[in-house]
């Protein structure tokens, strides 16, 4: 049975921002070298050989063929480090880490199928190992970048929501935790919630006098019936990005961001599925209202 990963390569490399330390001092080596170096016709350090991402030139999701790495490059590494093929232990590890601390930066390179030898169809990822600290210090495209296409469908809403996700996401990618939370909570204040507490105003179930004596978290029990049913069940989405603001140091929310978005975007999912029904509601009624 195959071993599963120590390290999560889908995340390190497509979903974690720049800068993104991961302590290798769990890691199993040859879990790490095959996130560093790929040799296809080795069995032992052909593991990452694709991934699945987004072309920003062809503008299609594509699987990306990895491209080899130096063989004799890794050949001196393992050769320094006391290693040979299959062999794991804690003595060498640590050896290992120093030889790979003292080599400096790692590139990996994956090239789009359509354009193999057209470098600006590739996705390159660079790393730096200080310590028994592995770091992503170089990505191209950006994941700002590659997470455009993901966010463009929230335009169905309004521009806004999706210039207030962009920027998030935006900032997040270059390792800004605090100010991503900024535009996250703007985007269920300003352009979830408060629209619907306008519209039950002005049908006359709510009353500015409620909105005004209530938290916000209370504003959003009072316009329950109008919004998505996971943010009502979900409130704690609110009150952390409140507390990110306000309260935790910017490696926390750095750390939470990529739920707390994806909350959010689950969120704006439900309001695009119930424009949607509104609209197919309203068309078919029209075309019923035709027949006598």
């Amino acid at each position: 049975m195959k071993q599963k990963s120590t390290m999560d390569y889908e995340r390190i490399l497509l979903k974690d921002p720049l800068f993104t330390e991961y302590s290798l001092r769990d890691v199993n080596d040859m879990d790490l070298l095959n996130l560093l170096y790929f040799l296809g016709d080795n069995s032992t350090y052909n593991h990452l050989n694709i991934i699945d991402s987004y072309c920003p030139i062809c503008k299609k999701d594509t699987t990306f063929n990895s491209e080899q790495s130096d063989q004799q490059e890794l050949s001196d590494l393992l050769g320094d480090a006391g290693m040979y093929s299959g062999f794991s232990g804690e003595k060498r590890e640590i050896t290992l880490i120093e030889e790979l601390e003292k080599r400096c930066v790692f590139i990996r390179k994956f090239n789009c199928p359509r354009k193999p030898h057209d470098s600006a169809h590739s996705q390159i990822f660079i790393f730096r190992v200080i310590g028994t600290t592995l770091i992503k210090i170089g990505q191209h495209p950006t994941l700002a970048d590659l997470s455009k296409q993901d966010l463009k469908k929230y335009r169905k809403l309004n521009d806004n929501i999706y210039s207030e996700l962009n920027r998030a996401v935006g900032l997040s990618t270059h390792g800004v935790g605090i100010g991503s939370f900024v535009y996250l909570r703007r985007i269920i204040e300003k352009h979830i919630v408060y629209p619907k507490i306008q519209e039950l105003i002005a049908e006359g179930t709510l009353t500015n006098e409620q909105i005004s004596k209530s938290d916000f978290k209370e504003k959003i029990k009072l316009s329950k019936d109008k919004l998505s049913s996971f943010l009502v069940e979900n409130t704690k989405i609110y009150s952390i990005l409140s507390k990110g603001i306000h309260e935790l140091e910017e490696e926390e929310c750095k750390s939470y961001f990529p739920i707390l978005r994806t909350a959010i975007e689950i969120v704006l999912d439900e309001e695009i599925e119930q424009k949607e029904k509104e609209k197919k509601n309203k068309l078919i009624s029209d075309q019923l209202n035709k027949f006598k």
